[in-house]
């Protein structure tokens, strides 16, 4: 019997390309956006806004009615922001919690009830490498995927007795078009970060154009399916990504950050 595999912005980029390869293993995959439409993509395409509760419920509702269940669900839909923290837009910030927390939480409690009533289940919660690290000039996206972190980590020990796993997938950089749909705050004319940040924002955008390409994923995400059990954190990025990890852990604070002021021209 094929998987119900239910994954939100799936429109394009990491969750349509995770998609496409499970579709092609033979699971049966749901992918969701905000703008999806019906027939774009080899697997089945629902609309559903992760910031609308209601339409996360309705969705969620549709595929147990046609399937009868939700085997996995893997959370990819998110936002990224970079920004001066001084000049940050409240709005912009309170925009990118409510897709990445709380989107979150809306879909996990959307599928909870129908896992705990099957026995089984699993949540793969997409966050970032960069949750380990304060990224300066994202600070803000940095925080809300540590929070993803954090709350994946309570869930595991919420719903383990009811046969359903959980787990926090952690990308590094993924070559895709993240660029264009970031959240950009502006800064006022004779703000004295103005150089400081577009040197640091030309890295954040290189980093992204010289990732990795998001076909890698597909083959991680079923390996977690086929776990028998899963891990709380599954790493994938370049080396040098996963070591900044290590290197937060071991080295002296003060060079640590050195590291990332010269990186980020901070």
């Amino acid at each position: 019997m094929s998987l119900v595999i239910l994954i939100t912005g799936a429109s394009a980029g990491l969750g349509a390309s995770i998609g496409n390869y499970l579709h092609g293993k033979g699971y049966t995959v749901y992918g969701t956006s905000r703008h999806i439409q019906p027939g774009a993509l080899p697997f089945h395409t629902l609309q559903m806004d992760v910031n609308n509760n209601a339409g996360v419920q309705e969705a969620i509702a549709a595929v147990i009615e046609k399937e009868g269940r939700i085997d996995v669900l893997v959370n990819n839909a998110g936002l990224s922001i970079a920004g001066v923290t001084e000049h940050l837009s409240q709005e912009d910030v309170q925009q990118v919690f409510d897709t990445n927390v709380l989107g979150v939480l809306r879909t996990c409690q959307a599928v909870l009830p129908h896992m705990r009533r099957q026995g089984r289940g699993l949540i793969i919660n997409v966050s970032s490498i960069g949750s380990e690290t304060g990224l300066p000039y994202r600070g803000i996206y940095s925080a809300s995927k540590a929070a993803v972190d954090r709350f994946t980590e309570a869930l595991r020990l919420e719903v383990g007795a009811w046969g359903i796993q959980a787990c926090c997938l952690q990308p590094g950089a993924v070559h895709t078009g993240i660029n264009a749909h970031r959240l950009r705050s502006s800064l006022p004319e004779d703000s004295p970060y103005r150089d400081r940040f577009e040197s640091g924002y030309a890295a954040i955008d290189a980093s992204i154009d010289h990732g990795a390409d998001p076909g890698i994923f597909g083959p991680v995400i079923e390996k977690i399916i086929q776990a028998r059990r899963v891990k709380r954190y599954y790493r994938v990025g370049k080396p040098i990504e996963k070591l900044s990890v290590i290197l937060k852990k071991y080295l002296p604070e003060r060079m640590f950050e050195n590291l990332l002021r010269k990186y980020y021209n901070t």
